[in-house]
């Protein structure tokens, strides 16, 4: 009786956690620039963090700590300290989940004392 019930109770936390994941986790995304967004970890309030390796300017190549969060379908997300170069940059996108696989976000990037704004769809890898 005892293994039932521990079962039972297995069975309701394990479909509880699997739950409160976001969509993102683990995951790839790429952008039409190329760029790459690797999810690494999740919170259970639908944080998440991981790396951005941007193909764009003003630093081709160079890879970021992100940060975000997702709130049903709406996302945001900041890129700000490359690994390797020093960009003095930083960037934030927001927007939305179109589906499992489509990501449309506007973004501001911040560098050199001005701001460019722009539009990326990313789609998962």
């Amino acid at each position: 009786m005892y293994r039932i019930i521990a079962a039972f109770f297995l069975l309701v936390a394990s479909v509880a956690t699997s739950s409160a994941q976001p969509a993102l986790f683990p995951s790839v995304w790429q952008n039409q620039n190329g760029s790459i967004l690797k999810v690494l970890a999740t919170g259970p309030a639908g944080n998440f963090n991981g790396v951005f390796i941007n193909y764009g300017p003003p630093c081709p190549g160079a890879v970021y700590d992100v940060a975000g969060g997702m709130r049903g379908p709406l996302i945001q997300f900041q890129a700000w300290k490359a690994w390797s170069l020093d960009c003095k940059s930083v960037t934030v996108w927001r927007g939305r989940m179109i589906d499992p696989t489509t990501v449309v976000v506007k973004w501001v990037m911040t560098y050199g004392g001005r701001s460019v704004r722009g539009v990326d769809t990313f789609r998962r890898i």
